[in-house]
């Protein structure tokens, strides 16, 4: 029987430090490094424009189950703008996540647990949410800057799969792309979608609690540190 676990990314493996998970006190500094990169001088009223749509596919404000790219995101904040998306668009984006992207840093344990599953034969995969869309060339930057990227053997994120969490879909997919069955994945993440997700799709749900908080959402185990799974596993 093969052997695969899947984990969440952000506040699993990594997190962005000092960097608040709903990111709407830091849109008007964001757009201004979007408008710096595309020659803009937006007025207040254009800047509340894009705050706006930014606000509008904020999940933590409003959760949504169908992805949207970052594609159609920003190309209706240049329009609101007046700025022709046609050479500015993909710029525009890459400014946008870079600005949150500077303060990233890997849990101290994440990288040896990832090798350490590996070298016993697991298949290791993530599956995660984008926020607003954010190309997977961008996640697979963070996983290269943490050195993560080469013990994953699959990467799904929202964009990926067209759907959120807890839609058990990405789960099924993460299954089908590690060459298990759904039951033999073991899903590990920090948030009730995780835990929904992974249970939605017959998998065995692993919180991670750093905070020990001890929320029960119907997950199988919980653990504190990423370093306690491999005894899980084990057992």
């Amino acid at each position: 029987m093969r052997r695969a676990v899947g984990f969440d990314l952000g506040e699993t493996l990594f997190t962005y430090a000092d960097t608040p998970l709903n990111w709407a006190s830091l849109y008007r500094s964001a757009l201004t490094r979007v408008a710096d990169e595309c020659g803009q001088s937006p007025d207040a009223t254009a800047f509340e424009c894009a705050e706006q749509i930014l606000s509008r596919h904020n999940t933590r404000l409003h959760p949504r189950t169908a992805e949207v790219t970052a594609e159609a995101i920003f190309q209706a904040i240049l329009k609101c703008w007046n700025v022709n998306d046609g050479d500015r668009l993909h710029p525009a984006i890459a400014a946008f996540f870079r600005f949150f992207q500077h303060r990233l840093v890997a849990y101290p344990e994440s990288a040896d647990t990832l090798i350490s599953l590996k070298k016993a034969g697991f298949r290791l995969g993530a599956l995660t949410d984008v926020p607003y869309g954010m190309p997977r060339a961008f996640v697979e930057r963070d996983l290269r800057a943490v050195n993560l990227e080469p013990q994953l053997d699959v990467l799904l994120t929202s964009v990926d799969v067209g759907f959120r969490k807890p839609a058990a879909i990405g789960f099924r997919l993460l299954a089908r792309n590690l060459g298990v069955a759904d039951d033999d994945l073991w899903f590990v993440g920090n948030e009730e979608k995780d835990i929904a997700g992974s249970l939605a799709a017959g998998a065995t749900a692993v919180l991670i609690d750093r905070e020990n908080l001890r929320p029960q959402w119907g997950q199988h185990h919980t653990i504190r540190t990423l370093s306690e799974l491999g005894v899980l596993l084990t057992n």
